[in-house]
């Protein structure tokens, strides 16, 4: 219909809630009966989908005649910034659909496979689950709460639901690869990628998953802030030698397509290989900004210094290249501490 999205989680503050719709100025709510009573006041129209579908139902179901441009918002996401209110950044059509088809690609998606859809709505990495799977024919099919009662509990369900393709949180997989151990689990038989995402990989769970899992098994590990349209870079981590990652930590890989990285001094300068600087992304995916804040905005988007009219995000992430191009990610900057 051309407008842009923005995900509610109703688990949220109530606090957090009133701000987000004030300040992204919601004009539509779709939601269902047994959310509405956890909102917070709101003037605009609410549609309760589940109890006005048989009247939806009778709607025409013909493809709207609109002509969408790439530059107009998909989605608003609203990140917890360190301090004072989220942040609405925004991110357009152009951008999602570049990641959309780059995930598509690397990830070898087909109408064959069947995707958990693991994460909020209100993070972007939903956006990754679910229109991969529109584009090719993909199943998604929606995690239940019951699903993370416990590991073993998650891991039989994705065997009876026939996943192919998991895409967790960093700290899930964590676990899981720690109970697939102790409890003597074992990943489901479809299973053929798994995806990370979210927080640093721990080397020693990459060991100890290499022992547990059957080789013909992708483990890809990702980084992207919600700024840069989901995911920026990626590696699979299974294809990585004993020599290669000797002495370092696990590797968060290359630019994704229309993606560009840059590694830089305080001076915004690069950095030579293997020595530590700010990361630095370009193209396609940098968002629009922040919505409402052209002060934080400013200081976070930057006008890319290599290449004419084209833009940056400061990522505030700490982190080196590979003799390769290779990225390893090194943590955040504002978590060093200097010794004089």
């Amino acid at each position: 219909a051309g407008g842009a999205y923005v995900p509610l989680d109703p688990t949220y503050p109530t606090e957090r809630l009133e701000f987000i719709l004030a300040d992204a100025q919601v004009s539509v709510l779709l939601t269902k009966q047994s959310l509405i009573a956890k909102l917070p006041a709101f003037t605009a129209p609410a549609v309760l989908l589940d109890a006005e579908w048989d009247r939806i139902a009778l709607e025409s179901a013909a493809a709207l005649d609109m002509l969408l441009a790439a530059n107009r918002l998909a989605y608003i996401i609203y990140t917890s910034g360190s301090t004072g209110q989220p942040k609405g950044v925004m991110v357009q059509h152009d951008s999602l659909a570049n990641y959309t088809a780059a995930a598509s690609r690397e990830y070898a998606m087909s109408d064959r496979d069947r995707v958990l859809q693991f994460a909020s709505l209100s993070f972007d990495a939903a956006a990754e689950e679910i229109f991969p799977c529109l584009t090719c024919g993909a199943t998604l099919i929606l995690r239940t709460e019951a699903m993370l009662s416990s590991i073993a509990i998650f891991l039989h369900t994705c065997q009876e639901w026939q996943i192919t393709i998991l895409d967790l949180p960093t700290a899930f997989w964590h676990q899981m690869v720690t109970e697939m151990e102790t409890q003597k689990l074992t990943l489901p038989d479809p299973v053929r990628l798994v995806i990370l995402g979210g927080e640093k990989a721990a080397r020693d769970r990459f060991t100890t998953w290499q022992k547990l899992v059957k080789p013909h098994v992708r483990l890809v590990n990702s980084y992207g802030p919600t700024e840069a349209t989901i995911v920026t870079t990626t590696i699979d981590l299974s294809a990585l030698t004993d020599e290669e990652l000797f002495g370092r930590e696990l590797p968060i890989g290359k630019p994704v397509n229309n993606a560009h990285t840059y590694i830089l001094d305080s001076s915004l300068q690069p950095t030579p290989i293997g020595i530590p600087g700010e990361l630095y992304i370009g193209g396609a995916g940098v968002a629009r900004g922040y919505l409402n804040r052209p002060d934080l905005t400013a200081l976070a988007f930057i006008p890319d210094p290599f290449k004419p009219n084209a833009r940056l995000y400061k990522t505030g992430d700490r982190a080196r290249y590979w003799a390769d191009g290779t990225i390893e990610f090194l943590g955040r900057i504002d978590r060093q501490v200097k010794i004089v």
